[in-house]
């Protein structure tokens, strides 16, 4: 059985080999520059190869600035910013689209499909040139982490000469295009992908998959973006998609329904499907919580795939020291530490989050309303909050559920408040010496922020611009 390969089942062929190898002088059309620059890397890929490409995008000037500032005095690039339009499409003989359009209700895709203009994404495009070795790595939360854990374990492994001083590259969904790589690469080199769901849609239409197949975890996430579950679910499979290229398969934590699809569709490959557990002992990790050994248990195995000794992988690990917007420490002020977990935008990340400070905290939580079920992580929720505070479009419906789950029993403090500054100040007022205030959304940021970067850096910059209580005077 292969797994569904996205909820787009009536697509078109994929481009033919002839326009794939030759751009030049071919028209393209990229469709979404990104908030988050997803855009950026192929439409300067592209205009190297000597393509003339415009790029489109429904977001207006101000909310693209930095990817705006990134194309800038590039030849044969042309910006429409702020709708789309069908005159775009006239005469393109490409169009490449950007993980984050919603293909099945974008006006503009369905005018892409409807005149059969050719498309393809950024990550095909490098997947179908890519000559190294792929470690491709999916989850629905800690897929980053786990990823720059593996870079650090590969890098020390590079250092000390193993695998031949293989160079390591690291990009996809944290680091960004590779497609201006590609001529350094060697099938001698490593590559580490990052993953998302949106990316892996299309995937099988290349038919390729990484070498090593790695899934963190799968917990419900961007449920807005597909009809059920499932159907996420098999956007994520598709890493394991094509078993002739996929030598080795490494799963951490998946939920039932998860595993059901993963049994099924990888029946006649138990033995090259290692499914792991956090490491024993433990490994003393900078980096707090269960998950964060989860994630390191996957570097682990993935290190024992490759060659890398265990005992140097373990030792590098102990370095690793986190990435931003991830439970990262800001600061302690009055004996209170605060946390940025911007990252945090499914209530399945909020709760690893929560867990994994072992200590009574002040949750603020809440973003932009995809109808993220929060009830169902109530419970567990209430194990470590002592307080919660909702913010922004999802933060009333996130604290009505969990008052909906407190009736009958003891209460705790809870409120809902219009932003984020507001929010730190309640929690300021409510935290006790000892306790944490964690940032932790559980939703998207895009209902008041370009991106969970922005968000993470105003929450950030509001903490460190607290006063200490005049009644310690300390900082």
């Amino acid at each position: 059985m292969q797994p569904h390969p996205n909820p787009n089942p009536d697509l078109p062929k994929p481009p033919d080999a002839a326009l794939l190898d030759s751009f030049r002088d071919r028209r393209t059309l990229v469709v979404g520059l990104g908030r988050f620059g997803g855009g950026v890397g192929v439409t300067r890929w592209l205009a190297d190869q000597g393509a003339a490409v415009t790029v489109t995008d429904r977001a207006d000037p101000a909310t693209l600035s930095e990817s705006i500032h990134a194309v800038e005095g590039i030849d044969r690039i042309s910006l429409h910013l702020g709708e789309h339009e069908s005159v775009d499409l006239e005469g393109i003989d490409l169009a490449v689209i950007n993980p984050a359009v919603h293909k099945r209700t974008s006006p503009l895709f369905q005018a892409i499909t409807e005149r059969k203009i050719p498309w393809t994404t950024e990550l095909n495009l490098f997947c179908h040139r890519c000559p190294a070795r792929v470690v491709g790595i999916t989850g629905s939360y800690g897929k980053s982490t786990t990823a720059a854990m593996l870079f650090g374990v590969l890098q020390d492994h590079r250092r000390r000469g193993g695998n031949s001083a293989a160079r390591v590259h690291l990009g996809g969904n944290i680091g960004g295009s590779l497609l201006a790589d590609l001529n350094d690469m060697s099938d001698k080199d490593l590559v580490i992908l990052e993953l998302s769901n949106a990316q892996l849609e299309d995937l099988p239409r290349i038919q390729w998959a990484p070498s090593i197949a790695v899934i963190v975890n799968i917990a419900p996430h961007h449920l807005d973006r597909y009809d059920t579950y499932t159907d996420y679910i098999h956007a994520k499979l598709n890493i394991v998609g094509h078993p002739a290229q996929t030598q080795h398969i490494i799963s951490g934590p998946l939920d039932q329904p998860s595993l059901a699809c993963a049994t099924v569709l990888l029946s006649d490959r138990y033995k090259s499907w290692h499914r792991v557990s956090p490491a024993s002992p433990p490994i003393k990790l900078r980096v707090l919580g269960r998950h964060n050994q989860e994630n390191a248990a996957c570097v682990l195995a993935i290190a024992r795939v490759i060659g890398v000794d265990t005992a140097q992988a373990r030792t590098e690990l102990e370095r690793f020291a986190g990435l931003p917007h991830r439970l990262e420490h800001v600061r302690i002020l009055d004996g209170v530490d605060y946390y940025n977990d911007s990252k945090s935008t499914a209530p399945s990340a909020t709760v690893a989050a929560s867990t994994a400070l072992e200590r009574p905290t002040v949750l603020i939580f809440g973003g932009k309303d995809n109808g993220q079920n929060i009830s169902k992580y109530a419970s567990e929720l209430l194990q470590q909050s002592r307080a919660l505070i909702g913010v922004g479009e999802s933060g009333p419906r996130f604290v009505e559920a969990i008052n909906h789950t407190l009736e009958g029993t003891e209460k705790i403090l809870t409120c809902v408040v219009s932003g984020l500054a507001e929010a730190v100040d309640q929690a300021k007022r409510w935290a006790r010496p000892g306790e944490a205030i964690l940032f932790s959304p559980g939703a998207p940021s895009f209902d008041a922020y370009v991106n969970f970067e922005q968000r993470g850096r105003h929450f950030v910059d509001i903490v460190k611009n607290l006063p200490p209580n005049e009644a310690t005077g300390k900082n």
